[in-house]
């Protein structure tokens, strides 16, 4: 790179600190006022129908998710990186409203996506160039190195919750039925199946005790009623359960300082980006020959 552009890396690299210094400083009180049990009921309510649904997919979808992707992490390691685009089109879950919700309250109020270009108008060097276009620096760039960084955090703080309701589906399966391995529908069924076996028992002509033994041995089989009632029961309650999962767990992260620590991680690995991201833009004005500097 010319020497001359070694300057405006420095006072680009000085602003992007003096951002990121700033925006740390805004962690603590950014924690306290969104992720306390008021404030996140808050913004729960705000998204429970499309959350109703997401929740059991998410939970259903995090399991096949994760190993996926430990197959294509083996597959890489083996040499084989085929696999590799594969986890770029796979989401790790499907955004819920409350997930959107904090990434945009991350985006706008913690971070501040109009911020650095503050700091870099501010500046005694970057300022005039900037202004007379001998440097130019994308804050569309800006704008992407910031959401990418945002998703990241929240989609790994997501894939808690839903590894958290893929668990208690796990739990329900084996206190109830001594099976690991089932998911809603399963649940579904082996509850229609007891329903049905109490159902008849009840009405047994010898009494309910003789009945139990007998459909013990002679299992009646289930209305499509019975299954349909029962799944959607279980995936009801699942569901709550899950959605009080993702209420708690965002104020328990406070409560022990989890969401200062992935905060924290979150600004540093923004100032590596951004200190990256700009760095080529600097790079790609330098290259450009004076007449397209001029036209641009």
């Amino acid at each position: 790179m010319d020497q001359s552009a070694a300057p405006v890396l420095c006072a680009i690299d000085d602003c992007i600190e003096k951002f990121t210094a700033d925006r740390k400083q805004n962690i603590s009180p950014f924690i306290e006022k969104h992720f306390t049990v008021s404030e996140t009921l808050q913004i729960q309510k705000r998204h429970l129908p499309l959350d109703l649904v997401l929740s059991p997919v998410n939970a259903l979808w995090s399991i096949p998710y994760l190993l996926i992707k430990k197959t294509v992490e083996t597959s890489d390691k083996l040499g084989w990186p085929a696999l590799n685009p594969i986890m770029d089109i796979l989401p790790a879950s499907f955004k819920t409203g409350y997930q959107k919700d904090i990434e945009k309250l991350i985006a706008t109020e913690l971070i501040g996506e109009g911020i650095l270009m503050d700091y870099i108008h501010k500046d005694p060097l970057l300022g005039p160039m900037v202004a007379s276009g001998s440097v130019q620096l994308d804050q569309r760039r800006i704008r992407t190195e910031v959401l990418k960084e945002v998703e990241k955090y929240t989609s790994s703080q997501a894939m808690i919750s839903d590894i958290c309701s893929s668990l208690l589906t796990v739990a329900v399966g084996w206190i109830y039925f001594g099976d690991k391995s089932l998911g809603i529908m399963g649940l579904g069924s082996r509850f229609a199946r007891k329903m049905a076996r109490e159902q008849a028992s009840s009405n047994f002509f010898l009494g309910e005790k003789v009945g139990s033994v007998f459909y013990g041995v002679f299992p009646p089989a289930p209305t499509n009623t019975q299954i349909v009632l029962a799944t959607f029961s279980v995936g009801a309650l699942l569901t709550v359960c899950s959605l009080f999962v993702s209420v708690m767990i965002d104020p328990a992260r406070k409560r022990f300082g989890l969401h200062e620590k992935k905060l924290h991680t979150l600004v540093d690995n923004l100032e590596e980006k951004l200190f990256i991201s700009l760095k080529k833009d600097l790079k790609s004005h330098l290259r450009q020959p004076a007449a397209m500097k001029q036209a641009s």
